[in-house]
């Protein structure tokens, strides 16, 4: 089900904007979602709360590549997930050098 509600968000930004800066801001923002969700509700003191989140949610886009491939398919998804989060961080420094 995760795998699926990425690919579908991943296609629809991809199809409406074609732009690959969206695409890498889409990536960024799941992957932050992603570990902030984990971080709080494992923080929380809630055990129904974190209990929930853990078997419900991904730990981050990583987890879903590993769930769903393995070897060297996974290693290639890796790397172009790392050079996405690459990006990501450029686009973040440009923002704040331009912003003053």
């Amino acid at each position: 089900m995760d795998l699926i509600i990425f690919l579908l968000l991943l296609a629809l930004v991809v199809f409406l904007l074609r732009d690959i800066k969206w695409v890498t801001y889409l990536i960024g923002i799941i992957e932050i979602f992603l570990r902030l969700v984990h971080y709080i509700a494992n923080h929380l003191g809630i055990p129904e709360v974190a209990s929930f989140v853990n078997n419900n949610l991904p730990g981050s886009i990583f987890d879903i590549l590993a769930k769903y491939s393995s070897g060297l398919f996974y290693d290639v998804l890796s790397w172009i997930l790392i050079i996405f989060f690459v990006w990501f961080l450029i686009y973040l420094i440009n923002y704040l050098f331009r912003a003053r």
